[in-house]
């Protein structure tokens, strides 16, 4: 390698690790959670370990916890996806600040399979 080739990449990779700008602390550790944006704000939706959900609301830079899955609920492998009512978009009754969320999974096997409905 040349030394331009060296530069280019240093000055990539500043770029790269530019673009993050460090947030609010997680309220817990995760791994393999579920996360779906709404409005402005990133819901957790638990994960391996951890049974809690949080709300991170993106322009107040705030965690909120949300709720926990039933205790029965092994949460290693779980898919957690936003159900869109396109009714609702005619409907100026309903509450459009409140979504609905599927949460589907099991643990190892297929064991200890759930589908859950969280309104929110």
């Amino acid at each position: 390698m040349d030394n331009q080739t060296i530069t280019q990449e240093t000055e990539q990779s500043r770029q790269i690790t530019t673009q993050f700008q460090t947030l609010k602390e997680l309220p817990t550790t995760l791994k393999q959670s579920q996360c779906v944006l709404h409005k402005h704000e990133l819901l957790i939706c638990g994960d391996w370990k951890e049974r809690a959900c949080y709300s991170y609301h993106t322009l107040k830079n705030e965690y909120k916890f949300i709720c926990e899955y039933p205790s029965d609920v092994k949460l290693y492998g779980h898919c957690v996806v936003k159900l869109v009512d396109s009714s609702s978009n005619n409907d100026k009754d309903k509450d459009n600040n409140q979504i609905t969320l599927l949460s589907f999974g099991s643990y190892y096997f297929g064991k200890n399979k759930h589908t859950l409905v969280m309104k929110y």
